[in-house]
């Protein structure tokens, strides 16, 4: 084997330069591929921008087709310091007078005072179970105050267990009458062995829970509305004294001793303000989405440049389509047949403006028509409102597999993929050339280097011969 490292010894030439010259022809290919692959990565990226606007474009549109959006309802207080609430869709629109006469309160328990919450309680000589709620804890004989609050607490057995100036203080979880510590309530509160009595939280004659172990006792909360007297709940929290209506008692509204009142008015109305805010959200994406397109749909004429989409027919029909179901009429009959009629429209630009003034009142005057204007389907109403059928379209862009973006973002990771096995293919070619011209370099210093040594000899032995035979052959 020629030695592949002679570099133009025998020759004086630059063969590895020459080399590099003819190699580099072959690998033209390759910056062709890379080109390519560089425009189809443009092309590609900016069809996935425009997935993803359309995407968020499409999230605007759905609100568009619930009716929660147009029905909604709000609730204010004329005294939220009382009274706060919230309205379903459901809820008729009406104006509730709230007089709270008690609120919810957890009842709360205080046993008797220890010198010492970390030493061992010394009336309990035995280990214990005492039952909360159902749940059985175990109270050993070496247990502390800290010790048993700290177990209660872990039972979870509905109470929240504290140390207060040594005394342990239970307090349930819940409010309400029903949900307070009762001896008579089979599971309720149980004491083994006197451990409640020990710790002062049972009368430790009846075993009963007195007045001045019940330092804050149950309640439930008890409100009238509209002159109806008597409706309690167990929470501060009515749910069902009017349909559609929750109202939330404020806990400090009055005190629970039956001698004092508090007053609220509740206003039900339409909640015209939701739907405007979701019109409003759309139109910003819609533009924002028709203004991406427009920057890559453009050519510059002044610079001769051309965005990357531009001349692209799917991204231009895209365009003209989104357009197109914003203008046209959704139906044929009404006072609202188009959405410029709620006070959206589109000027010679493509900006698409929003006149929420125009649209509330259209909402106040036919809700009902001004919803079915954006979410009526054929099968109901006859005809497709306008965020159906751009929802539709834009399924048809955007579904999985299927749409045509996906299919199209395929189509370039394709084309991509197989000119990098294009590039591999010339780069395995050119590294074969290389080896080749190396080789044959590397002959022909070979055999010039030896050319070059016979004719070394040559004149060596003539030079012995005598350098007058020398001359004459010279």
């Amino acid at each position: 084997m020629a030695d592949l490292s002679l570099g133009g010894l025998a020759t004086g030439m630059d063969t590895q330069g020459i080399i590099d010259q003819l190699v580099a022809i072959e690998q033209r290919p390759i910056l062709n591929y890379q080109q390519e692959i560089s425009e189809l990565e443009q092309t590609k990226g900016a069809w996935r921008d425009v997935n993803s606007r359309l995407d968020k474009l499409e999230n605007k549109i759905t609100d568009l087709k619930l009716s929660a959006t147009y029905n909604s309802r709000t609730a204010n207080s004329s005294n939220e310091d009382v009274v706060t609430a919230a309205a379903s869709n459901s809820a008729d629109e009406a104006t509730y007078s709230v007089t709270v006469k008690s609120t919810a309160k957890a009842q709360r328990l205080a046993g008797t005072r220890f010198d010492d919450a970390s030493a061992p309680i010394a009336g309990i000589t035995a280990e214990s179970t005492i039952t909360i709620n159902n749940t059985d804890i175990t109270i050993s004989d070496t247990d502390s105050l800290r010790d048993i609050s700290n177990k209660i607490n872990d039972a979870d057995a509905g109470v929240n267990a504290s140390i207060v100036d040594n005394h342990l203080v239970l307090e349930t979880n819940e409010t309400g009458v029903e949900n307070a510590l009762d001896t008579t309530k089979a599971g309720s509160f149980v004491d083994s062995n006197d451990v409640l009595k020990t710790l002062g939280l049972l009368d430790s004659t009846s075993g009963e829970i007195t007045d001045a172990i019940e330092v804050q006792s149950a309640s439930d909360a008890e409100i009238d509305i509209n002159g109806i007297t008597g409706i309690t709940s167990s929470t501060n929290t009515f749910s069902e004294a009017v349909e559609g209506v929750t109202f939330n008692i404020n806990p400090d509204a009055v005190a629970n001793d039956g001698t004092d009142t508090a007053f609220s008015s509740v206003s039900v109305s339409k909640d015209t303000g939701k739907a405007a805010k979701a019109v409003q959200a759309f139109v910003d994406q819609y533009n924002s989405a028709m203004s991406f397109l427009d920057g890559k749909t453009d050519y510059d004429a002044e610079t001769e440049k051309s965005a990357v989409l531009q001349g692209d027919s799917t991204a231009m029909r895209l365009q003209m389509r989104l357009r197109e179901l914003v203008t046209s009429k959704v139906k044929d009959s009404g006072d609202y047949k188009t959405l410029t009629s709620v006070g959206i429209e589109i000027d010679r630009d493509g900006v698409m403006s929003f006149d929420s003034s125009k649209f509330t009142e259209a909402l106040e005057n036919s809700s009902e028509e001004v919803a079915n204007l954006f979410k009526a389907e054929s099968e109901s109403e006859g005809y497709d409102g306008m965020a159906v059928r751009m929802d539709s379209y834009l399924d048809q862009l955007m579904q999985s597999n299927t749409g045509l973006i996906p299919r199209r973002l395929d189509f370039y990771d394709n084309r991509i993929e197989g000119l990098n096995e294009d590039i591999e293919d010339v780069q395995r070619r050119v590294e074969m050339t290389r080896q080749r011209y190396v080789e044959q370099f590397a002959a022909m210093e070979e055999a010039i280097s030896e050319m070059q040594s016979q004719q070394n000899w040559m004149m060596s032995q003539l030079q012995n011969m005598g350098g007058s035979t020398v001359n004459s052959v010279m």
